[in-house]
């Protein structure tokens, strides 16, 4: 599928970046929004959105802003019609398959229990939506919270979600988990890349952990390990690293690179809080470009990796 998206990638870096208005660049392409099928039951069949390539570019009869503006419309509007953050469902979580060995994973994008800690706790608002859209710029598969659970995917030793994340791994022979959550805007970072350790033999990221620092280098400098370090036993990227023996990182991204339009049914919206809270488009853009870029970037070494096994 990659080898379909040169042109059309280029086309869309040149526009994504007159639209920041900075010197950064990014992969991939706009995708019009079509309906998503989700399913619990095994990972089989599932609708595959990627395939939306028409229309992408034609000549003249966009407006040079339409693609980057679209991207953020996409995310939104998956936000808003996908995504239930306080409506209970037993099929809780969605899956989309791609085309790369890249598993995408939003764990907290719907309300969750939080069984040690006895308490439910909020949404991570439009982690699910964006994991689905990077999975759509990308090829990469994605597994995401939609509705409200009564489980907690992430934090619970064991949960259906992580059972579902081993299947994939195995099934589509994934390499690397890209597990993402949400942050409150009063934190000091814009993202905290939670890689378990520093040093290389305990990290979760050995390999891949200088794809992620270039991609961000210029965005958050330290980005490694400032609080959530993902180092708890019962986290997703440790699960990844220790049980399903893959390269992972958790990204806590700040609501002020995330949330395009907070939703009235939020958990804080409705707490009075902040309920028409919207983060600034550049802001959005800008880590949209780098998540592609990391995972672009990864699958290109793996792929380089795999080459030289045969060689």
């Amino acid at each position: 599928m990659k080898n379909g998206w040169g042109l059309i990638g280029f086309g869309v870096i040149f526009l994504t970046e007159a639209f920041l208005g900075n010197a950064s660049t990014g992969y991939g392409a706009g995708v019009n929004r079509t309906s998503y099928e989700s399913r619990t039951d095994g990972l089989e069949r599932v609708q595959n959105p990627l395939s939306a390539s028409q229309t992408l570019v034609r000549g003249q009869e966009r407006k040079e802003m339409r693609l980057p503006l679209q991207i953020l419309e996409d995310i939104k509007q998956i936000e808003y019609n996908e995504i239930k953050y306080d409506e209970e469902s037993p099929d809780y979580y969605g899956f989309i398959k791609g085309s790369i060995p890249i598993l995408i994973s939003a764990p907290h994008g719907a309300k969750h229990f939080r069984r040690r800690e006895n308490r439910w706790k909020g949404e991570d608002e439009y982690t699910s939506s964006l994991a689905i859209k990077l999975a759509q710029l990308t090829g990469a598969y994605v597994i995401y919270v939609k509705n409200k659970t009564r489980e907690d995917p992430n934090n619970n030793p064991t949960s259906r979600y992580k059972i579902a994340v081993a299947k994939a791994v195995k099934d589509y022979n994934i390499k690397f988990l890209l597990d993402l959550h949400g942050s409150d805007e009063a934190r000091p970072f814009k993202v905290d890349i939670g890689i378990i350790k520093d040093e290389t033999e305990k990290s979760s990221c050995p390999t891949f952990k200088e794809a992620m620092r270039e991609a961000f280098s210029d965005f958050e400098p330290k980005m490694f390990n400032k609080k959530f370090c993902a180092n708890d036993a019962c986290t997703l990227t440790f699960f990844a690293r220790n049980e399903l023996g893959i390269e992972a990182a958790q990204v806590e991204i700040n609501a002020r690179y995330r949330i395009v339009e907070r939703k009235p049914d939020s958990s804080k919206a409705k707490r009075s809080i902040e309920p028409h809270f919207k983060a600034d488009e550049k802001n959005v853009l800008a880590l949209v470009i780098r998540l592609e870029r990391v995972i672009h970037e990864i699958d290109r070494e793996i792929k380089a990796c795999n080459l030289a096994k045969f060689e």
